[in-house]
């Protein structure tokens, strides 16, 4: 089985690097990823530079979603939630905006230093705000877990089997209940033992604030005759 090429992975704070990383991870471009998941490239594009405003309605943002996660093999409900509280808070500084901008125009007394400085303040506490909301997501969200190989529903007749995968540096995994030692970069290997028949293995992932990732994989060992 081959070795992980080793490459930088930048820790991520929003959706649109998320997806920008794990299509970096796959060393793959936005049109093959395109034309694998039915996706019109340029609707990719805008997920990984978080330009919410071009994208269509939800119902097909969460579908895309939803393909990628799949297609990535990581969890699908923590990208939708990032995805709608990313947008939700940007719809809410954009009205923000848009309301302080007809004000000042309607009465021009708004635009003396006094209410300039105050506008300041409150644009500056409410970015703090965003942001400590934002990062509480953050830890309490679960870990992603992405098992490289085998595939779910693998067939071998070996007596054991390399489980290869990647999830957050600081994440606690465990497979079958034994904790398992990540590298420098998140990724992990452990050869697992197999008993004739199927095999399922429990895989976990855990930040020490956050919820529990689970995957459930099976192996089938085939008897040799």
């Amino acid at each position: 089985m081959s070795n992980f090429e080793r490459k930088e992975l930048k820790r991520t704070h929003t959706i649109a690097d998320k997806l920008k990383n794990l299509r970096i991870s796959k060393e793959i471009t936005t049109d093959f990823l395109a034309k694998k998941l039915n996706i019109p490239a340029k609707y990719i594009v805008c997920l990984e530079n978080g330009q919410h405003d071009i994208l269509p309605g939800d119902i097909y943002v969460r579908a895309w979603l939803k393909k990628i996660a799949n297609f990535y093999e990581v969890d699908a409900s923590g990208l939708l939630v990032d995805y709608h509280l990313e947008k939700n808070i940007n719809h809410k500084i954009s009205s923000a905006v848009k309301i302080e901008k007809k004000k000042s125009l309607k009465e021009s007394k708004f635009l003396r230093p006094k209410f300039l400085r105050w506008l300041f303040i409150g644009a500056i506490v409410l970015t703090l705000f965003i942001y400590l909301v934002y990062e509480i997501v953050n830890i309490i969200a679960p870990p992603f877990l992405n098992i490289i190989q085998p595939s779910n529903n693998f067939k071998t007749k070996e007596a054991s089997v390399e489980i290869i995968g990647q999830t957050k540096v600081e994440a606690q995994l465990m497979i079958n209940g034994e904790l398992i030692v990540l590298d420098q970069e998140g990724k992990f290997k452990k050869n697992v033992n197999l008993t004739v028949g199927l095999n399922t293995l429990k895989i976990s992932a855990k930040n020490k604030h956050s919820r529990t990732q689970y995957a459930e994989w099976l192996i089938l060992r085939e008897s040799v005759e």
